[in-house]
């Protein structure tokens, strides 16, 4: 069985009718490249864990956006729990599963009276959008459903409407309906993951090579050779004759077999296919236990940890909030409503980051006391944790001046210097310029005639 691309043998020129049978058609695995046979790949398998366990288990809230300020919105049912059968770190785990495997997830949405009353994550190989004609002539969007196992031809059993079905894409091509497949984009790839994964289980399941070898000078009849092997184990088998001393007659030699170079890049293929898998799902290696060309401490895993949310969990976050907030605003019909999948709680397991976050956030006037205290799942301090603090030494800079945080203007400092020309009585000042202008005549504008 193999999972890598093959072509078959040209046809020769008298019998070929096309230039693909003339130099070599493609001849099909001997395996489809399923879901389930992806995941045995153990690089791929902690890729999806990682990022489905990252993102199912955010929480998930609405709000309402009033004056470019953000509200808490009383979140419908549907949200916190998207299906009476499963919850949502389930749910969104299906989603992300669907996404990361097959490219684009499909979720069911079923309404009573117009209303939003369940979610169902519908197996992306069952459903197919395209376009068909109404009698008007114009094209229109469906999603069919249909049943068909792996092997067998599709039977469309239903078509579903577009507000019925909400499609989450994941990589996504001009004028495709579907999102790319990871499994098809990357078959080789994965292919060949298990295909050495497959010639490993045989090599050490079969034991085609030998740990030691018993050279014995001249032919030896069948039931000698019966014989020494039925010696030797009866000598050196069990622990306590794992290390005895052996005794051999006639001229044999012992010789330990090593691995073969063969073998070894054997191992160093399958010590690549990890980051090259990593690489495919966005994964710093290191998360999936693979800090090979990475130092196990310090700042750089910091910053790879950090860009792991940034450009891997992000993009994903932010689909799946679009398309529950399109959802949310047809279901309440209220467009400022949205909802938010909370990704700084990816930072709950470490503490030394997260009280950081909470430090800078206090001193910038960000979060009060009791708001860090709310995120902590700590009472609120009655008397002061209401309040925000900021450093004495802040001040704004206002169109009439600096205002301090702390209240009221700043006060300016005297210059080193008095300005001689200006006035020391603001009164005397005001009669002077009155003066000044009582005598000077007033210039009037030339008139033409």
């Amino acid at each position: 069985m193999s999972f890598v691309e093959k072509r078959s043998a040209p046809v020769p020129v008298e019998q070929a009718r096309t230039t693909a049978e003339l130099f070599g058609v493609d001849a099909p695995d001997d395996e489809p490249l399923t879901r389930e046979t992806a995941l045995k790949v153990s690089a791929v398998f902690a890729c999806v864990r990682l990022l489905t366990d990252a993102i199912a288990t955010l929480p998930v809230d609405a709000y309402r956006r009033v004056a470019g300020r953000r509200r808490p919105f009383t979140a419908p049912d549907w949200l916190t729990k998207p299906n009476p059968d499963i919850g949502r770190i389930a749910f969104f785990g299906q989603i992300m599963t669907s996404l990361l495997l097959e490219g684009n997830a499909y979720i069911l949405v079923s309404r009573v009276g117009g209303r939003v009353v369940a979610l169902d994550v519908i197996p992306a190989s069952m459903v197919e959008p395209r376009y068909v004609a109404t009698r008007s002539g114009r094209k229109r969007l469906v999603y069919q459903l249909s049943v068909a196992g792996e092997e067998e031809p599709s039977d469309v059993v239903g078509a579903l409407d577009p507000k019925d079905v909400i499609h989450l894409q994941g990589l996504p091509l001009a004028g495709e309906l579907r999102g790319v497949s990871p499994l098809k984009a990357a078959s080789l790839t994965i292919g060949s993951a298990l295909s050495a994964l497959e010639y490993g289980a045989d090599f050490f399941r079969d034991g085609a090579l030998p740990g030691a070898v018993v050279n014995v000078p001249g032919p030896m009849t069948p039931e000698g050779l019966k014989a020494a092997r039925q010696t030797w184990r009866n000598i050196h088998r069990g622990r306590g004759n794992r290390h005895g001393l052996a005794i051999l007659t006639e001229g044999a030699t012992f010789q330990k077999v090593t691995i073969s170079p063969d073998e070894a890049q054997f191992l160093q293929t399958r010590q690549f296919q990890v980051p090259d898998v990593a690489r495919l799902f966005g994964v710093p290696p290191h998360l999936i236990a693979d800090a090979t060309n990475s130092t196990s401490w310090g700042s750089g895993l910091s910053e790879q940890n950090t860009s792991f949310a940034q450009y891997s969990t992000r993009p994903w976050v932010e689909r799946i909030e679009e398309a529950l907030t399109a959802l949310l605003i047809a279901d309440t019909g209220d467009t400022k409503a949205f909802v938010r999948l909370n990704i700084d709680a990816i930072q709950r397991g470490a503490l030394k980051d997260r009280m950081d976050t909470y430090r800078v956030g206090l001193a910038s006037g960000i979060y009060t006391r009791n708001e860090v205290r709310a995120l902590e799942d700590l009472p609120p301090d009655t008397e002061y944790g209401d309040f925000f603090q900021l450093p004495l030494n802040l001040a704004l800079l206002t169109p009439d001046g600096p205002l301090s945080l702390s209240g009221g203007k700043t006060t300016t400092e005297p210059a080193d210097e008095p300005d001689e020309t200006a006035p020391e009585d603001p009164a005397t000042d005001a009669e002077k310029t009155g003066e000044d202008s009582a005598e000077k005549p007033k210039e009037t504008a030339p008139v033409d005639h």
